[in-house]
């Protein structure tokens, strides 16, 4: 049964993953989570967590080395269940990002560092009120999703 969930949070760093859900949570929008090593290590069936939770908003931390993740993540938007969702890319380097992937092309947010939780947070709620990421300033810019 699918059970529709605003938004799912994939990070490298659980104390992030857990800051912000409580601060999603506290702001009435429910979460669901998973570490990306569960993720690329097959640990979690991706499609059917996916299918299951039907998020609106992915919000995906992409690690070092740039060029694995990156490959990693266009192999993940290649699926059905992906397509069609608005993701929100957290990142590092976001310009050793640029410079390794031409990342800012074909996402629709990126956050670079320095970003805290509350920067992911007022990308989330431009994001599901689907508002231009733009308005957001700073190190954030709307994309469009992948070809």
């Amino acid at each position: 049964m699918t059970q529709r969930t605003p938004v799912a949070i994939f990070n490298s760093h659980a104390e992030f993953i857990d800051a912000l859900r409580e601060a999603l949570d506290c702001q009435g929008l429910p979460t669901v989570t998973a570490l990306l090593a569960e993720i690329q290590s097959g640990a979690l069936d991706l499609v059917a967590f996916l299918e299951t939770h039907d998020p609106q908003v992915i919000v995906y931390d992409l690690p070092r080395p740039f060029e694995k993740h990156w490959n990693f993540l266009r192999l993940l938007k290649q699926t059905d269940v992906l397509k069609k969702r608005t993701w929100i890319l957290t990142t590092i380097d976001k310009a050793a990002l640029d410079a390794a992937v031409g990342a800012s092309g074909v996402i629709e947010v990126i956050l670079g560092e320095p970003y805290g939780v509350a920067d992911v947070v007022d990308a989330v709620h431009h994001a599901l009120r689907g508002a231009s990421a733009q308005s957001l300033g700073g190190d954030a810019y709307a994309r469009r999703p992948f070809a």
